[in-house]
């Protein structure tokens, strides 16, 4: 049994490198508007697809056959749960990377700057919780978790960059709102790595810390902050 869980954590990992290459990837393909690309991006998207469906039956497989209880149960169903968090952040991606069709006005530039630093910032955190799943280090998986709220920062920015664009050229408020809703969906995938957290510290302990499921809930408030503004 050991020997197969080290190779679906193997496949998690690999996994994890090819979603970090979508989401910088699906930046990129903003930045330089290159339509091209997207083809290739939808072809990696499904290859984390079938790559998630094979762990996962691979978790259950070796449920099945070798019953394992207690201890040996938390790292499979952390193994399932995180690579399921990990195509819901390859789908962000995609969906980051179909406003590439809009052409980047100078006007766009520097927002676009924004977001690619802001896919780097994801890529970084799901780097470091990956590190702490292969450790089993529920400590370094709470500092990447408490990390996440940075994101907010630069989020805000592109966000306040691209409400000045739409309101002072008013022909490219419609791609300056698109834009608007890739970095949303940037910060969505960070929330993303917030979970995989989750399941760092189950894997390692056997248990959430109560504070950790309610953590989405400053993002939510200051999206709905906004909102009634």
């Amino acid at each position: 049994m050991n020997d197969t869980l080290q190779q679906l954590e193997d496949e998690l990992q690999l996994l994890g490198r090819l979603v970090e290459g979508i989401l910088i990837e699906a930046a990129d393909i903003l930045r330089d508007s290159d339509l091209d690309a997207m083809e290739r991006l939808r072809g990696e998207v499904w290859q984390v697809h079938r790559k998630r469906l094979a762990i996962e039956m691979g978790c259950l497989s070796l449920i099945a056959s070798h019953h394992p209880l207690d201890g040996g149960l938390q790292p499979l169903v952390a193994i399932m749960e995180i690579a399921a968090e990990m195509e819901r952040l390859a789908d962000h991606g995609h969906r980051v990377a179909r406003a590439n069709y809009l052409r980047s006005d100078l006007q766009l530039r520097q927002p676009l700057a924004g977001l690619h630093h802001l896919a780097s910032e994801v890529r970084s955190l799901l780097d470091g919780a990956l590190a702490a799943f292969a450790e089993r280090d529920a400590g370094a998986a709470r500092t990447v978790s408490a990390g996440i709220q940075e994101v907010e920062s630069p989020y805000q920015q592109v966000r306040d960059e691209l409400l000045i664009v739409a309101k002072s050229q008013p022909s490219i408020a419609n791609q300056a709102i698109y834009l608007s809703r890739a970095g949303y969906v940037l910060r969505r995938a960070a929330e993303r790595v917030a979970s995989i957290c989750d399941w760092v510290v189950f894997a390692a302990e056997g248990s959430f810390d109560r504070g950790e499921l309610t953590r989405e809930a400053p993002f939510h408030q200051t999206q709905e902050t906004s909102a009634a503004g």
